[in-house]
This record gives structure tokens, C-alpha cells and sequence, in this order.
């Protein structure tokens, strides 16, 4: 830790090492929404344990998106995100950007695509928050009127957000299963 010293003796660290601190705070919690653990519950894939293309298309609360939409959409969140980050002045998404169609066909393959898609954007964005850092990690995003901290801990946020309505979506899923909840939906 760099210390500098004050005219009346007393250390303090230096600015750039606290930011460094809290840009791998922010770093950490990205990568937890996906991997875990999560202190307050699942993470992003813990949500999706068990979830197969079927499942994921499966609307069980009508008022509600689909557990696959909800995937596609975190992930063009936390990649409008990290272009922000690069300085790209990007508006706010249009529906079809914010909630991107599910691809046709649902097969597993494509499932398993989306999710890779989503963990490699949070990873991405975990890895971007510490390369900013000292460049500008609280420089205003373009167009916006947050900084890149504020930004990144609010993608964080938005995973969990979306977590927690996975775990709801499947829950209900699997209760209507004919044999009934599986062991796992009882984890949550």
C-alpha cells in the first residue's frame, strides 16, 4: 500500500490505490453474479441450474418474460455497458436492443450459446472495470449522467435483480412438473 505523507505526519493512501481497491470490489461482484456465491442468493447461473431450451422459453407467469429473455437481455445490458466503458456514446437501447428476440430454433445448442454469451459479457465487463481504473474510473459515461463506477455496480445489481426472477420463474416451472419439485427447486 502507498502511503504518502501529510505536513502533520499522518499517512493516508494514496487516491489512485483506493480506486484500484474499489475497481476490483466491482470486478469481484460482476464476476459473482455470474459464478457465485452471492450473499443474498443464487447466482445468474445458480439460477440456472437445471433450466433446459424448454424450460427457458416457458412463460408460467403470463405478465412475465421467459427465462431466456431474461438471459438475453442482462447480457445486452452488461455489453451496452463495457462499450460504453470504451467511450462509445450510445443512447438508451430501443426495446428490441434492451430485450432481444429469442433465437429460432430453441434448440439446446442455441440455450447453451445464450448463456455462454451472457457469462462471457460479465466477465468482459469484470475485466474492464480494472483496466479503466486509472484512466477514468469516475469519468462520466457519454451521454449519460453516471460515471463508469456507478455504471458497473448497477450491472452488477441488474444480474441479481434478474436472479432472483429466474429463481421465481423456475420455481413455478417445476412445480407443474407431474412429478413435482425437483430437489434442487427446493435449494432456493
Amino acid at each position: 500500500m502507498a502511503m504518502i505523507e501529510l505536513p502533520d505526519d499522518k499517512p493516508v493512501r494514496h487516491p489512485e490505490y483506493v480506486y484500484m481497491d474499489y475497481a476490483r470490489h466491482l470486478s469481484g461482484r460482476l464476476r459473482r453474479t455470474i459464478t457465485g456465491p452471492m450473499w443474498h442468493g443464487p447466482s445468474l447461473r445458480e439460477a440456472l441450474d437445471g433450466i433446459n431450451a424448454a424450460d427457458a422459453v416457458e412463460r408460467p407467469i403470463r405478465s412475465m418474460q421467459t427465462i431466456w429473455e431474461i438471459v438475453l437481455h442482462v447480457t445486452a445490458r452488461a455489453e451496452r455497458a463495457r462499450l460504453r466503458m470504451d467511450g462509445l456514446a450510445l443512447d438508451e437501447p430501443t426495446p428490441e436492443e434492451d430485450w432481444p428476440r429469442i433465437p429460432i430454433p430453441c434448440t439446446a445448442a442455441a440455450w447453451e450459446y445464450s448463456q455462454a454469451q451472457m457469462a462471457t459479457a460479465y466477465r468482459s465487463m469484470a475485466v474492464r472495470v480494472c483496466e479503466v481504473m486509472s484512466s477514468g474510473f469516475l469519468k462520466v459515461v457519454e451521454k449519460q449522467s453516471y460515471n463508469i463506477a456507478t455504471m458497473s455496480d448497477g450491472v452488477a445489481e441488474h444480474g441479481a435483480y434478474h436472479a432472483g426472477q429466474i429463481v421465481l420463474l423456475r420455481k413455478e416451472i417445476h412445480s407443474r412438473r407431474p412429478n413435482g419439485a425437483h430437489v434442487t427447486d427446493l435449494l432456493w
